[in-house]
């Protein structure tokens, strides 16, 4: 059986759309998944992306090859297939999904860069506390020592706060590549 991971893209979708709370969508979407059968494959990401349905649930779920769940959709929802809708109207809801999407990598890289840049400002300050302390007399060392205690932890949050955004521009990446 497959083993299903879910996006924070998805959570927050099935949070919308669905109605569930964030934690109800990581538990209830693997098996949401579980129970789809195919649709389509979504043909500009070479068959790595697949539309999936649950008729039991009424739901339909868009799942990367590596069994990551990308989206979710009502089963009413206006894309339940691309011939349901006119050229037109599907090439604007394309649109407007690739631009919302854009918006959203460019206002969390954004963030990400704020990090990056307090990252490395305080990577800098350790550096010259660790420096001054090769030099410093005994009495010194104490409050440098003190000093380096307080910037190690900040770095750290900062670290993990970074690699978090990196994780979501990512996500949010690889749901942008079938509306590229």
């Amino acid at each position: 059986m497959m083993q299903y991971t879910v996006s924070k893209a998805a959570v927050k979708k099935a949070t919308a759309r669905l109605g569930l709370s964030k934690a109800q969508a990581q538990n209830v979407l693997p098996k949401y998944a579980q129970g789809a059968s195919f649709v389509w494959s979504l043909e500009s990401t070479n068959g790595s992306q697949s539309v999936y349905d649950n008729p039991r649930e009424q739901v339909r779920l868009v799942i990367a090859e590596n069994g990551t769940i990308l989206d979710v959709f009502p089963a009413d929802y206006a894309l339940q297939s691309p011939q349901a809708l006119s050229d037109d109207v599907l090439q604007t809801l394309k649109e407007a999904t690739r631009n919302a999407l854009i918006a959203e990598r460019d206002a969390v890289h954004r963030k990400w860069c704020e990090i990056e840049v307090d990252f490395h400002a305080n990577s800098y300050e350790i550096a010259k506390v660790r420096l001054a302390l090769t030099d410093a007399a005994d009495d010194e060392q104490v409050e440098l020592n003190r000093k380096l205690a307080q910037l190690c932890p900040e770095n750290k949050r900062l670290h993990n706060e970074r690699s978090a955004l990196r994780k979501e521009r990512t996500e949010i990446e690889r749901a942008l590549v079938p509306y590229i």
